[in-house]
């Protein structure tokens, strides 16, 4: 979806990044109506082909942990068994490798320094995921949270990812 009203979907504008990094167009499946990455991972599942295994799973690395968590609680919530290939982009690539001007990238999170995203991140997981997001993101949808070990999993993913920028930011 367009969650920034910018005028282009994000989708659009990943598969213009894409594209324009040799990958195929017909090898590119967009999902252009989520506002949220809840709905996205709802969205995604009509798209799945029958009997798929796998899916490549692509967004920032401050966002990856919370990602994977809400795409394997939508799978789970409908009895897939479908592996999550997680592939991390680094989280200011959007603006310093695209050539993308900054204008297109005006919501909220992005005037966010990675830092502050990373913070965000672990206040958000720990307080909205499974109170908030799993029960009202999706409008008459409501999905189970998984395992609470899983949720510690991604809290220790933002943690680590939060320790590794703050040793770079003392190291410069």
């Amino acid at each position: 979806g367009d969650p920034a009203r910018t005028g282009t979907t994000e989708a659009e504008i990943m598969g213009r990044i894409l594209k324009d990094r040799g990958v195929p167009e017909e090898n590119l499946v967009l999902e252009p109506r989520a506002l949220n990455t809840l709905q996205n991972a709802w969205e995604v599942l009509p798209l799945l082909p029958e009997g798929c295994r796998e899916i490549l799973l692509v967004t920032s690395d401050f966002h990856m942990p919370r990602a994977a968590y809400l795409f394997e609680a939508v799978l789970a919530s409908r009895g897939l068994r479908v592996k999550i290939a997680q592939h991390s982009a680094e989280s200011d690539c959007l603006h310093q490798n695209t050539g993308l001007s900054a204008s297109m990238h005006t919501s909220a999170i992005n005037a966010q320094t990675p830092l502050q995203r990373l913070l965000n991140e672990g206040r958000f997981l720990r307080e909205e995921v499974v109170q908030i997001g799993l029960k009202e993101h999706i409008p008459g949808i409501e999905i189970p949270p998984l395992p609470e070990s899983r949720m510690e999993q991604a809290l220790q993913e933002v943690h680590m990812l939060l320790s590794q920028k703050q040793s770079v930011r003392t190291t410069s």
